[in-house]
C-alpha cells in the first residue's frame, strides 16, 4: 500500500507532489489565515506575506529535510534536488521574514520593538525546522508537542502577531485549540503509516482464540477518514473566518 492516502508513486512530479504534504500543508497555511483573521486590523500585504513565508519554509523546505534525513517516499528525486528544495525555499523564506521586519520597523514606528519579536519568532521557527526533523537530541523535538506547537500553534500566533502587533489571551486559546487539531492529525497519520507499511494484514486474532477477517484497508479506513475531515474542518473554518472578515 502506498505510505499516505494522498501519495503518488513513479516520477520526479508524483514523488514532490507527495513530499509537499499539501493536505498538511494546507492545514498550516489555514492556521496563518485563522490568525490573520482574528486581528482587529488586517493588513492584506501582511498575511501575503506569511502565507507565503510558511509554504516556503514549512511546506517545502521542512518537508524536503525531512526526505533528506531518512527517506520515506521514493527515490526518484535525488540527493542534490532535495538539498536544492530544502535550501532554496528556507533562504526564501527567511529573506521574506527578513523584508516583513523591514516592513514592521518602517509602519509601526510606536511600536520599535515589533521587528525583534518577530525576528525571535523566525528564529523559534527555524530551529523547531531543524530540531523537529533532523531528531535533535535523539529525537526529543520529534515529538507531537513541538509538532503542534510549531506547525500549529505558532503560525496562528505569528499571523495575529504581524498584522496587531500585539497577542490577546483570545488568540492565545485559539492557538493552542489548533495545536490540538495538529495532535489529532499527526496522531492518526503515524498510525494509519506505520499500517500502511507493514505486510498485509488478513485477519485479527483476540485472546479467546476467535478471528475477525481484516485486510489491513479496512483497519484504517476509518482514521483515513477522520484525517480527511480534520483536514477539511481546519481549511473550511479558516475560509470561513476570511469570509466573514471580509463581509464585516
Amino acid at each position: 500500500m502506498r505510505g499516505a492516502w494522498y501519495a503518488q508513486g513513479g516520477g520526479k512530479a508524483r514523488e514532490l507532489y507527495t513530499i509537499l504534504h499539501l493536505p498538511y500543508t494546507s492545514m498550516v497555511l489555514s492556521y496563518v489565515l485563522i490568525g490573520a483573521a482574528l486581528s482587529p486590523i488586517i493588513d492584506p500585504d501582511r498575511v501575503i506575506l506569511t502565507l507565503f513565508a510558511y509554504f516556503l519554509g514549512l511546506g517545502l523546505s521542512a518537508h524536503a529535510l525531512n526526505e533528506l534525513h531518512v527517506r520515506h517516499w521514493g527515490d526518484a528525486l535525488g540527493k542534490r534536488e532535495l538539498q536544492f528544495l530544502f535550501g532554496a525555499p528556507l533562504l526564501g523564506a527567511l529573506l521574506v521574514g527578513a523584508y516583513g521586519m523591514y516592513v514592521l520597523n518602517r509602519a509601526a514606528q510606536n511600536v520599535p520593538y515589533a521587528p525583534l519579536i518577530l525576528f525571535a519568532f523566525m528564529i523559534t521557527e527555524t530551529f523547531f525546522l531543524f530540531a523537529y526533523n533532523l531528531e535533535i537530541s535523539v529525537g526529543k523535538f520529534h515529538s507531537d508537542l513541538s509538532f503542534a506547537f510549531s506547525w500549529a500553534a505558532l503560525p496562528v500566533i505569528i499571523s495575529y502577531y504581524v498584522n496587531a502587533l500585539s497577542v490577546s489571551a483570545a488568540v492565545i486559546l485559539v492557538a493552542l485549540g489548533s495545536a490540538a487539531t495538529a495532535e489529532i492529525e499527526i496522531n492518526l497519520s503515524r498510525w494509519c503509516k506505520d499500517w500502511r507499511r507493514r505486510s498485509s494484514l488478513s485477519e485479527m486474532r483476540f485472546e479467546d482464540g476467535s478471528t475477525l477477517s481484516m485486510t489491513t484497508a479496512q483497519l484504517i479506513a476509518k482514521p483515513e477518514k477522520c484525517l480527511k475531515l480534520i483536514v477539511a474542518a481546519v481549511d473550511l473554518v479558516a475560509v470561513a473566518f476570511v469570509v466573514y472578515r471580509l463581509l464585516m
